[in-house]
């Protein structure tokens, strides 16, 4: 799809047709600088752009604090209180954690004033993820934090199917856990959607086996919550980003796992430029048309599946925190152009889509 006039109201008229949407929309308040005026600037659009907020906590978590009832380091005390006080009226709210590390197996690193994913305290090293006292501080710590941000929408594991196979003994001791923190966090939260968040897409796992894990993970949750990033398949990591390659339905096998429990997206986005890199095997082509059309493919899937919400990463390309970053890891780079608004804050094509859907009234 190119972006002359004829061609975008044509995509308009496909948009129009479909009212209202099942869906709320909206964006991770994952800032494109580091300095606290482009944090201010990024609340203030996704709050404008939205009506709903993933404030996604996969940080490390503060081990020690949450297990003695200390008061949080100032570095997590301010991340929560932000999303309260940084939202407009109405906008609701998924606050998402996790127990385990970006590896998506071992637990958590710490989370203090010194940032996110600090080494363990030698207390902390070794333990187990249904170890006793990591169970008891991370329902302390999912306490406090649905307590403080009062979210419409709680996860409480983040891409939990990704790298897990059925026969790991971590999988066994991670089914455990969240046996214990689901069955206390709904005790004391009844109302409160509570659920794990899984992965479409799985380097250790066959299609057959995510699926399978997948649906034993849903034992522990209220809802189908998927993170998708299709711009890059798994199976063919040097290929066109072209949304017209894959499925419309690509997500249809996962809410087929359970009909009866809501769907949502809890993370999702498409690059708008070439990505190439080397170390990882990944030269994929891309183009900000086919973002846009992605947005249409989305939120049309959506729609088929009701699902309940869609939230996307990036608003903003990240590209001066890239530059800024001393050696930065490749996987920096992956989401790095999935911003509905470049680098420099101009606005892709893929922005005139998500606001055409979210002029649409909400079910």
């Amino acid at each position: 799809m190119s972006c002359t006039n004829g061609e975008v109201e044509v995509v308009q008229e496909e948009v129009s047709e479909i009212e209202p949407r099942s869906f709320y929309m909206g964006f991770t308040g994952f800032p494109y600088d580091l300095t606290i005026e482009s944090q201010v600037d990024t609340y203030e659009q996704v709050a404008a752009n939205g009506d709903i907020f993933l404030n996604h906590l996969d940080h490390g978590v503060p081990w020690d604090e949450a297990l003695n009832d200390l008061p949080f380091p100032e570095e997590v005390q301010n991340t929560l209180e932000i999303t309260r006080t940084g939202l407009q009226p109405g906008t609701k709210v998924l606050l998402t954690a996790t127990p385990t590390s970006q590896d998506r197996k071992t637990l958590s690193r710490y989370w203090n004033n010194e940032g996110a994913h600090q080494d363990l305290p030698v207390n902390w090293q070794g333990k187990s993820l249904d170890d006793p006292e990591v169970v008891t501080a991370y329902i302390k710590y999912c306490r406090r934090i649905i307590d403080e941000v009062r979210p419409d929408y709680f996860a409480y594991g983040i891409e939990t199917n990704a790298t897990f196979k059925k026969e790991d003994a971590e999988f066994n001791e991670f089914l455990s856990l969240i046996d214990t923190v689901y069955t206390s966090l709904k005790t004391a939260y009844p109302n409160l959607p509570i659920f794990l968040t899984l992965q479409d897409q799985s380097f250790e796992n066959t299609d057959e086996e995510l699926l399978e894990t997948s649906k034993m993970l849903l034992e522990f949750s209220d809802f189908i919550a998927m993170s998708s990033y299709p711009f890059l398949d798994y199976s063919d990591l040097q290929r066109d980003a072209d949304p017209a390659l894959f499925e419309d339905d690509w997500l249809a096998d996962f809410r087929n796992l359970d009909p009866n429990k809501p769907f949502a997206i809890s993370e999702t986005g498409f690059c708008a430029d070439d990505l190439l890199i080397e170390n990882l095997g990944i030269d994929i082509k891309a183009s900000e048309e086919w973002q846009a059309e992605y947005i249409n493919k989305l939120f049309n899937a959506a729609n088929d599946l009701d699902a309940e919400f869609v939230l996307w990463f990036v608003f903003r390309d990240y590209d001066a925190i890239y530059d800024k970053t001393q050696n930065p890891p490749d996987i920096l780079k992956i989401w790095r152009d999935n911003g509905l608004l470049d680098g420099d804050g101009k606005q892709r094509p893929a922005f005139a889509r998500w606001q055409e859907w979210k002029a649409l009234s909400k079910d």
